[in-house]
């Protein structure tokens, strides 16, 4: 039996630390499922969820530590939690505290005594925004559990969770990088939500947990147990929504915490003084202690619902301004000057908002669903001071600051202030000096050019408003005929339409026939510096489906060696929006909204279309400051890109693609 047991042992100490675990926790889970007998049913399914939850930490701390180094930081820092917990709750006990006496009767370790301790370590392996979030959720549990279960698990909880925090510390040292640290307006979202989450737990567990015996368990006994769980539901949904500068959110999670105050003050506290249950005349230290929990467990409330009044307008989210005369023409100063960026020209474009640095800088951006994304980089002198003030600037007015489709440079400013990016397009860049259509891979764009001038095609630049009414009649109808024959909406944000080709800075190559066909058009946006045009940057595409096959490659070519000429020397084909790029893969973000898009937008032909020109790569990032954060901007983006996007469309592209 002995050499058996020694090899299961040796055994496990070859398996992962969390495969072990796993095996225990599974078995102790059906343990107490199977004795549901001998303890209250209540806790099987509590118990399910811890172990569980304790997996999923150890699975955290052993991709960020190994084995090794998460089994001495649970083993002390769990002791750590245990022993002074006990110790203090016994020590207590013997001088008579109340509390103490009831928390000594439970036992001093669960499961997720341990998560909690991991959890804290984990957190200083993150980034500074990231890091913050997971140490306030869990931090928040923390603390709704000590007041409201109150027993000896929860207090060796709180100490092992401060153990944890600074064996992480010890064990391996914080990710680099500046945290960005939210507003006043960020820290009264997190404390209403963390509010309500504590209360919400304390209505919760009353009601499913007889023998919690925390503060604000007298709190949660006092609801009526046929409302306590939509009680419970109301406070926690508003805590999700008020993170999100929602009014709903204040107006629901509100609603219910004064309904839980109002029980709470008049049961613990109103009713027993008028009926003569408060009274301190001849009580002992106990009996003085338990009334004045119960003061305490009413009074809470109250001062929670006189927090959420103080908070709740600087919580809510504020709605976007639109751009005025004056805007607009502090916008064209600083495009003159400083508009040499990719999509510079884009922040002109009717539906952006603009928001101005001091230092002379200037952001476009659009909100939707609380996420302001912006149109490519801040345009200015000082690209990475404005991200990061415009990043304050939308934290002040609830919204989750995304820079979308920036490049390398703001890119690095950003992630080295902790926040997170993601790859989600590519951008090709042509340099004009070096262009040239010799070489087996220019072989489609020799072609082209061959064939047009055989049939007599010309390459005019000008503007639209300069086209002969003719061609601007065909225009028109080149890009309503397009649109026509989408099965989704027309995509704006970062690609333009019929209405931004209305543009006097805005030029035109058309490759028109010898007969006044229109084959092709395609639209530059200018890029200046100092007012001097330093680049151009595609933006329309459109292509008669009956005309001449390479028309488009032929207005390309051509606007190209037009800005040789001119001595312009960058051309920009603009980005692919959604495409991988090299050294990155595309994001799990523009990963599914790729998929979800391909059938109706074709990016990855226009990939493939762009490589013709021998075009150098150059990454699209979008950057975050948190990765929880993921949920809200997928969405979120959709609907920036195609604002009239319905779910029937969506699924009858899907099935008209499948």
């Amino acid at each position: 039996m002995s050499v058996q047991l020694s090899r299961l042992l040796r055994a496990a100490s070859r398996l992962p630390l969390t495969l072990v675990v796993s095996a225990a926790g599974a078995g102790a889970a059906v343990a107490q499922v199977v004795s549901a007998g001998e303890v209250e049913l209540a806790g099987a399914p509590f118990s399910v969820v811890s172990w569980l939850i304790l997996i999923g930490s150890l699975a955290a701390a052993e991709w960020r530590f190994g084995s090794r180094r998460t089994l001495t930081v649970a083993a002390l820092a769990t002791a750590v939690g245990v022993v002074l917990g006990w110790a203090l709750l016994s020590g207590l006990a013997a001088l008579g505290e109340p509390l103490s006496q009831e928390a000594v009767r439970y036992q001093a370790w669960t499961p997720s005594v341990t998560s909690a301790a991991l959890l804290f370590a984990v957190s200083t392996t993150l980034r500074p925004a990231a890091r913050s979030s997971m140490r306030w959720v869990t931090g928040t549990a923390v603390v709704a559990m000590l007041l409201t279960s109150g027993h000896a698990s929860d207090v060796a909880r709180a100490l092992a969770a401060g153990a944890g925090l600074a064996a992480g510390v010890v064990v391996r040292r914080a990710v680099p990088g500046e945290a960005w640290r939210p507003g006043s307006r960020g820290r009264w979202r997190s404390i209403l939500a963390s509010s309500l989450v504590v209360v919400a737990s304390a209505v919760a567990l009353a009601s499913v947990t007889p023998n919690a015996t925390g503060v604000l368990a007298w709190t949660g006994a006092v609801v009526d147990p046929a409302f306590a769980p939509l009680v419970a539901v109301l406070l926690a949904v508003g805590a999700g929504l008020i993170l999100t500068g929602r009014l709903v959110g204040v107006l629901v999670g509100g609603g219910a915490l004064v309904v839980v105050a109002v029980a709470a003050l008049s049961g613990l506290v109103i009713v027993p003084a008028l009926t003569g249950g408060i009274d301190w005349s001849g009580l002992t230290g106990a009996d003085a202690e338990w009334q004045l929990v119960a003061l305490l467990a009413g009074g809470l409330p109250a001062l929670l619902v006189l927090l959420f009044a103080l908070g709740a307008r600087a919580a809510l989210r504020r709605p976007v301004p639109q751009p005025t005369v004056e805007d607009r023409e502090r916008l064209a100063a600083v495009l003159r000057r400083s508009g040499d960026g990719t999509f510079a020209h884009m922040a002109t474009w009717a539906g952006n908002s603009l928001w101005f640095d001091p230092a002379g800088s200037v952001v476009a951006y659009r909100v939707r669903d609380g996420v302001a994304f912006t149109l490519g980089d801040p345009v200015g002198p000082r690209p990475d001071e404005a991200a990061r003030a415009f990043a304050r600037f939308c934290e002040g007015r609830g919204w989750t600051p995304v820079f979308y489709s920036v490049h390398d440079a703001a890119a690095a400013a950003l992630e080295q202030a902790g926040w997170t990016r993601t790859a989600v397009g590519t951008e090709a860049v042509v340099d004009t000096a070096g262009f040239t259509l010799s070489g087996r891979k220019r072989q489609d764009l020799r072609t082209a050019v061959n064939r047009a001038e055989r049939e007599g095609m010309t390459a005019v630049w000008t503007t639209y408003r300069d086209c002969e009414p003719a061609v601007r009649e065909q225009i028109d109808a080149l890009c309503s005929g397009w649109v026509e024959g989408k099965r989704l909406p027309e995509m704006g944000f970062t690609l333009g339409g019929l209405a931004e080709l209305d543009d006097p800075a805005v030029r035109l190559m058309v490759a028109l026939g010898a007969d006044g066909r229109v084959h092709a058009v395609t639209s530059w946006l200018p890029r200046l510096r100092d007012g001097a045009l330093v680049g151009w940057t595609l933006d329309v595409m459109r292509r008669d489906r009956a005309g001449m096959p390479g028309a488009m490659e032929f207005a390309i070519v051509s606007a190209i060696r037009r800005a040789a000429e001119e001595g312009v020397p960058v051309v920009s084909l603009s980005g692919t929006p959604l495409a991988a790029h090299e050294g990155a893969a595309t994001g799990r973000i523009a990963g599914r909204l790729r998929r979800l898009l391909e059938p109706a937008y074709g990016f990855a032909s226009l990939e493939r279309f762009k490589a013709k020109f021998g075009a150098t790569p150059e990454p699209l990032w979008m950057c975050f400051p948190q990765p929880m954060q993921l949920g809200r901007i997928a969405p979120a983006l959709l609907r920036v890109y195609v604002p009239d996007l319905r779910l029937r469309g969506v699924v009858g592209a899907l099935r008209a693609s499948a």
